[in-house]
């Protein structure tokens, strides 16, 4: 069981108090009341919004855009061009991207990850994804970045659980 020391628990407190007062940067978006308009891609009632305008998509799945991006061997930033041209020339605006994957204990995971168990970060890949952002921008495309999923292969919350508890 874990002791907490009163200096812990005054800081604890103290944090609790400043995150409970300190909300002038949070908006409610409640059904009827109106968040500024952003070009973030905001939720309204039951809907997205971007800009104040009613926000619908068609998207795709381009999780690999970082290793496209990245200045490297395995990168190909004249195919991720290619790529992003002809999901615009098809329509697609809206792109999942892989934003974070997990250097893997299995055998076919991907590989470079994002990280490894050090939380040492791939800077290449983070330079990829930086490119690939600006390469839909270009384009006029948004981008719906996830951190992590469920897919052993790109190393994922079980990667997690096996850097925690060893399996």
């Amino acid at each position: 069981m874990a002791v907490i020391d009163r200096r812990a628990a005054l800081l604890a407190g103290v944090a609790l108090v400043a995150a409970c007062t300190n909300t002038a940067h949070l908006t409610t978006n409640r059904p009827g009341s109106r968040p500024e308009a952003s070009s973030f891609v905001t939720v309204h009632g039951h809907r997205f919004e971007r800009n104040g305008m009613p926000y619908r998509y068609v998207g795709a799945n381009i999780w690999y855009g970082a290793w496209l991006g990245a200045e490297t061997a395995y990168g190909d930033r004249a195919r991720l061009g290619r790529e992003l041209d002809r999901l615009k020339a098809l329509g697609v605006r809206n792109l999942r991207i892989l934003g974070s994957a997990e250097l893997s204990p299995l055998k076919n995971s991907i590989t470079p990850g994002f990280r490894d168990r050090t939380a040492t970060y791939n800077e290449d890949l983070l330079k990829g994804l930086d490119w690939t952002l600006a390469e839909m921008a270009k384009r006029d495309m948004t981008g719906v970045i996830y951190l992590t999923n469920f897919w052993e292969w790109s190393g994922g919350m079980m990667t997690y659980l096996s850097w925690v508890n060893g399996g």
